[in-house]
């Protein structure tokens, strides 16, 4: 073998060794694939809220007459809470709703406007017939009939004046009330009997917990694989042991927060039994 067909030789055994090198790569990524798809779901850390969480207060200062319910209790929609002092607003009340239903002077002008109108129809028959009454005591009785209608709509009003009284004077009466805006479970009560409330001051703590959000924070390169209404598996902390359930994608922030670089994200769960308490920590698991 001559010099140039050495190097002929040589070149063909490097050509070989690097199409053997990349066919080995090629047949490794692709056994590799399969073994990625099968890895762990990926998981995402955060804690659980209640679904509905209020301090409650009264929008007119007083001071607290009676509780009617202990902390920890659960209520109903609408359930008394507490009460402030309330005897002058309900001597108010009453004294409203007497004036309002007291019906004396609207009956009394009524009759009369009866009367002078069956006086003026009979004297009207008298000028017309027989002609023993003269125009000008005709006008007179017109006029005293204008009045006495006169007279009876502005006791119509004034009696309807005296209903929109008497229900404002129920309204003052009803705000020294506190009433649960919804049905939960009141976490803690901020004042006790005997003690003097300030304007909008918490007074109690209402919670809702037969629903729950488990909150995250999370990447952007995660988020994309989130949208709302997305059915996710979570795990939460129960006692001594966790428990999977599911939720839905209720909330993706349409912020990120600048200082950390991620977003926020609600999934909404069913907790009627009230096995999670709202505070404990979780993990959202995500598919590949």
């Amino acid at each position: 073998m001559n010099r140039r067909e050495r190097k002929v030789a040589a070149h063909v055994m490097r050509r070989a060794t690097l199409f053997s090198a990349l066919f080995s790569g090629l047949i490794f990524f692709g056994l590799s694939a399969p073994l990625e798809a099968d890895a762990e779901p990926f998981t995402i850390s955060g804690v659980t809220e209640p679904y509905q969480d209020v301090s409650l207060g009264i929008s007119i200062p007083g001071r607290v007459a009676k509780i009617h319910v202990a902390e920890g209790a659960r209520v109903a929609k609408g359930e008394v809470i507490l009460e402030l002092d309330q005897q002058l607003e309900k001597l108010e009340v009453e004294r409203r709703k007497l004036i309002w239903q007291s019906k004396v002077e609207v009956e009394s002008a009524a009759l009369q406007v009866k009367t002078l109108e069956e006086h003026l129809a009979s004297t009207r028959d008298l000028y017309k017939t027989t002609g023993s009454v003269n125009r000008e005591e005709l006008e007179n009785q017109e006029l005293e009939v204008a009045l006495a209608k006169a007279e009876l709509a502005r006791l119509e009003n004034a009696e309807k004046r005296e209903e929109v009284e008497y229900n404002i004077a129920r309204e003052q009466l009803d705000k020294r009330t506190l009433r649960a805006p919804f049905t939960g479970a009141v976490a803690e009560l901020l004042a006790g009997v005997g003690e003097n409330c300030d304007l909008d001051k918490p007074l109690a703590q209402l919670v809702e917990t037969r629903r729950g959000y488990f909150v995250a924070n999370v990447e952007l390169g995660t988020i994309e694989n989130l949208k709302l209404g997305q059915t996710v598996e979570l795990q939460l902390q129960a006692g001594a042991d966790p428990v999977r359930l599911d939720g839905k994608i209720v909330f993706i922030s349409p912020v990120v927060d600048p200082a950390s670089g991620l977003r926020k994200v609600k999934a909404l769960f069913a907790n009627k039994d009230g096995q999670i308490v709202p505070g404990v920590t979780g993990l959202m698991f995500l598919g590949n």
